[in-house]
């Protein structure tokens, strides 16, 4: 449910600059509207997820500020199994430097874990950052789960189309490819494509 990647080191000025553009509270593009939906076009089939502010405002406009850049055009499906399916490395390493490791505050989760949710992953905290699953199944025991010095895993968005989609995504790989966070985030696409390479795509992103 966490990204492994070493959080000791804070983010660039650059990705400080980047959030302070992107993410500054009330300053078009990155404050989101209360609800806006992502069309997520993948190998799998597109799905569509609903984000609703009022349920995680910081994270809401984080998605918000992503999905704007097109971060996630060409993401690595990396994890699916009965519970999960998650995704959120760009698979460009220079970005994933930049925003993977540049967390935002915590929130209390407001909804829960329930079967079409979608929630940030994390490992501890202030580590919510660009790594979003979808919960395949009711996964309600997240939502006030006591885990490495955090509470819960709030909501975001839920999928309001295409949850067909999520469920046929490719499994085959389970959790394995979350040992490799580190490399995947240093090597990006190239080294999930050559280790995993049955993997689903994100293939472009359309916010409306």
């Amino acid at each position: 449910m966490h990204a492994s990647i070493d959080r000791r080191r804070g983010p660039s000025l650059l990705g400080l600059l980047l959030t302070a553009v992107a993410c500054a509270p009330g300053e078009a593009p990155s404050s989101a509207p209360d609800t806006f939906t992502v069309t997520f076009e993948s190998s799998g089939g597109p799905f569509a997820v609903e984000f609703v502010r009022e349920w995680s405002p910081i994270a809401v406009d984080r998605v918000w500020a992503l999905a704007q850049m097109g971060y996630w055009d060409g993401s690595r499906i990396y994890r699916v199994n009965d519970r999960y399916a998650q995704f959120g490395y760009s698979g460009r390493p220079e970005l994933d430097a930049e925003w993977v490791q540049n967390g935002i505050p915590d929130e209390p989760t407001r909804s829960s874990n329930l079967r079409g949710t979608v929630s940030f992953a994390r490992g501890g905290p202030g580590s919510r950052s660009t790594i979003l699953f979808v919960n395949l199944g009711d996964n309600s025991n997240l939502d006030q789960l006591a885990w490495n010095g955090v509470v819960g895993f709030p909501p975001v968005g839920r999928v309001v189309s295409g949850m067909d989609s999520v469920d046929g995504l490719y499994s085959g790989y389970g959790d394995d490819p979350m040992q490799w966070e580190d490399s995947i985030a240093a090597r990006g696409n190239p080294f999930l494509d050559r280790e995993y390479p049955l993997l689903d795509s994100i293939t472009s992103v359309d916010v409306h």
